[in-house]
């Protein structure tokens, strides 16, 4: 009789636990699951938020500069240079081609002959022509400039038909063409690297890109 009645306190103990558990006397525990689910405000809002990225690096200032003076291969090494030491990029520019096969009047003495010999040639047509004062006192008329010898050969020949017998063909030597470079790149490095680079150039100047 001891034994059964032990068990039915037993259960009704239980009973009374579980009772006092889910809130049936009064004290409800705050922090149990579905209470805190309940009290959850705008719960529908909420969004899961990843790291912030970090910000951006900052671009580095550009600078641009001219460069004068050099030929064209040297216009050339110093291109390569300034991407090898990255100093940016430069863009070519052809100048004016220098033109090595001249037809020409020499050998006149001195500035009161090329000035008559100049009279001279206008009475045949001919008004297009420079004067040149040699460094030894003697002096030149160039009647044209011409970047093939078959070319200048041509005009001589047509000057000829027009009685102009004195001109003839002289074919010089004539340094390389110069041309200009328009430099862009990191401020920092351009300006750094510039007068490194064109150093050993004695003609070479650098100069500000047009606006």
């Amino acid at each position: 009789m001891s034994f059964r009645l032990f068990f039915f306190l037993l259960v009704f103990a239980n009973l009374i636990f579980f009772a006092w558990t889910q809130g049936y006397f009064g004290g409800i525990d705050e922090n149990r699951e579905p209470q805190r689910l309940t009290s959850q405000l705008q719960a529908d809002k909420l969004r899961i938020v990843g790291k912030a990225q970090p910000p951006a690096a900052k671009k580095p200032d550009l600078a641009c500069r001219t460069i004068n003076g050099l030929n064209a291969a040297e216009a050339e090494a110093l291109k390569a240079a300034m991407k090898t030491g990255g100093a940016g990029e430069a863009t070519i520019q052809p100048l004016v081609e220098l033109k090595p096969h001249l037809v020409v009047i020499t050998d006149l003495p001195n500035k009161a002959a090329a000035e008559k010999k100049a009279a001279e040639l206008v009475r045949f047509g001919v008004t297009e022509q420079v004067p040149v004062a040699l460094p030894d006192g003697r002096h030149e008329i160039v009647l044209g400039a011409f970047a093939s010898e078959a070319e200048a050969s041509e005009f001589l020949a047509a000057l000829v038909k027009r009685g102009i017998k004195s001109a003839r063909v002289d074919s010089r030597e004539v340094p390389a063409a110069k041309v200009r470079i328009e430099a862009r790149g990191p401020a920092q490095e351009l300006l750094r690297q510039l007068p490194q680079l064109i150093a050993p150039h004695a003609d070479a100047t650098i100069g500000d890109c047009p606006a």
